[in-house]
Parts: structure tokens; sequence; C-alpha cells
């Protein structure tokens, strides 16, 4: 049993996340239309659920299931923009949705979902998570936007990659600990600390792992022109891996990112934010838990 799996079988999550799942469902399917279709396939696509995940383990009691569902539909809405703009063919093994349904609708989906979400809290009449998810939804807008500043850029510092990583992944699983606990800040430096080391994790993957642990083809990020830390720390040593980031030849270029010890370095960074998050717990009923899934996010680029 893997350690994502052992948290999953922590008493209570169970039940809580089919709660999750039936309320996606319901969510999604209430506007009936192309857009719910598309919507629909991204559902049935599946995913971890982190992110309701981590609204269930940050709770202090109940943990509130519309909160669960729409940081999860916001992540949803989130990957159907992104493989439509990264003109990205495959998501978690499956065609995305653009190349199926033609971007128009993908992009009418994306935003159904994120209407969708912010529809679940209004319901609950919570500002407080509403300004909170909303602050998370802005901050991905400009993650993206920063994200297509550095496209070809091999020239990007490792800083300025870490602050789009922040933008694009820590934020909104900072929210989804934000939402779970109610505002504890420390909670929120937890989730924002665990979305860099995850960010990290999945970008070392994308140079070493395999098409059956991402659901991408590998180098889609070299391929893209995308600067992930693993890249421009080979970029920093190899010329080859350089000019395959600028937008020129690839041939040869992912084998010789591994050699210039570039996801070492990169699952050290990883190691180190998954350790920065672990220092914000202080005592809560599921700091084990919450502790496990510092060491799984990194654990699956080893």
């Amino acid at each position: 049993m893997t350690l994502l799996q052992r948290v999953h079988a922590t008493p209570g999550v169970a039940p809580y996340m089919a709660e999750v799942e039936a309320g996606l469902a319901r969510a999604v399917a209430a506007r009936p239309g192309l857009a719910q279709e598309v919507a629909g396939e991204a559902l049935a696509a599946g995913g971890k659920r982190l992110r309701p995940l981590l609204c269930f383990l940050t709770a202090p009691g109940l943990p509130s299931v519309a909160a669960g569902v729409a940081v999860e539909m916001v992540h949803m809405a989130t990957l159907v923009h992104d493989d439509l703009v990264d003109g990205a063919r495959l998501r978690r093994g499956l065609p995305a949705a653009w190349s199926v349904y033609g971007p128009d609708a993908a992009k009418a989906a994306g935003d159904y979902l994120f209407a969708c979400a912010f529809a679940v809290l209004a319901e609950e009449g919570d500002a407080f998570a509403v300004e909170t998810l909303a602050d998370a939804s802005l901050a991905l807008a400009r993650g993206e936007a920063m994200q297509k500043l550095q496209t070809h850029d091999p020239s990007t510092s490792v800083d300025a990659y870490l602050e789009r990583c922040s933008l694009k992944t820590g934020k909104l699983i900072e929210a989804a600990c934000l939402l779970g606990s109610g505002g504890d800040e420390a909670l929120g430096a937890y989730g924002a600390a665990l979305g860099l080391a995850f960010q990290i994790a999945d970008d070392i993957l994308d140079c070493a792992g395999q098409t059956q642990e991402t659901g991408k083809i590998p180098g889609t990020d070299l391929r893209e022109g995308t600067p992930t830390m693993p890249l421009l720390y080979a970029a920093q040593q190899d010329e080859v891996v350089r000019d395959a980031l600028a937008g020129g030849s690839l041939d040869g270029a992912l084998l010789r990112v591994a050699a210039t010890g570039a996801i070492e370095r990169s699952r050290d960074a990883a190691l180190d934010y998954a350790a920065r998050a672990r220092a914000h717990l202080a005592a809560h009923p599921h700091r084990e838990e919450l502790e496990a899934l510092t060491y799984a996010v990194v654990d699956r680029a080893g």
C-alpha cells in the first residue's frame, strides 16, 4: 500500500470523498448542454482528488463537502484550460477535451466548471470561502500568463519558475487547506509549500517518468518549451538542452537532462519544500496523515 493509499484509508475519508464525488456529479449536471457534456468527461477522467482530501484532513471538526467540491472543480477547470492553451493532447492517458470536442467547447467547459465551483460555495453563504477561492483563481490566471511569458526562455530564473509554480499550483492547494481549516494560516502555509513540492515532483516525472505514471508523454515540457526546474538546471550546463528549450532541435536533449544531475538537484528541492511544509504543522488530529502527504508527493518522483 502506498503512502497516499494509507492516507485515503484514514477513518472518515472514504465517506467524505464519496460525498464529494456525488457533489461533483450534481454540480456538473446542473445545466445540461455541450459545456456540461465536456465537463462531465473531465469529471469521469478522475484524478488524485488531493485538494478535497486536504479539505478533510485540515478540518478541525466536520469537514465541508462544499469546499471539497468547489476546490476540485476549480482544479478541473484549470486542467481543461491548460490542455487547450498548451496544445496537450493527453490528460491522464486519455484524449484532452479540446482534442475531442474542439477548442471552443473546451474553453466553454472550463468556464462552466469555474462558474459551478463558485455556485456551490455561494449556496453555502460563506463569504470567506468565496474570497479564498477567488484569490486562488486569480493567482491561477496570473501564473498562466507568467508561463506564457517564460515559454521557450531558457534564461528564466529558478526563482521566476518557483513564483509561477506558487501561483499555478501552490495557491490552490493552500486554498484547500484554508477552506478545510477555516482560515488557519499555518495550515495554509503548509499547503503552499506542499504545492511547490508537488509541482517540482511533477516536473521531474515529465523528464524521467513513464506515460502510465503521469498520463502524459514524457518530455512534454521540453517539447512545449515550458521551463521547469530540471530543464532550467540542465540548460545551465548543456547547450543541447538549452537550444531545445529555446525551440531548437529536441534530438537527444531529454536524455542529456538526466546526465547533468538536474533531476537529482530538483528532487532535493522538492524534498526541501516537503520539509518546509512539515515545519508548519502543529498539534492536529490528522498531523500524521498531513506529514505522510509531504512524503507521498515527492516519492512519486523517486
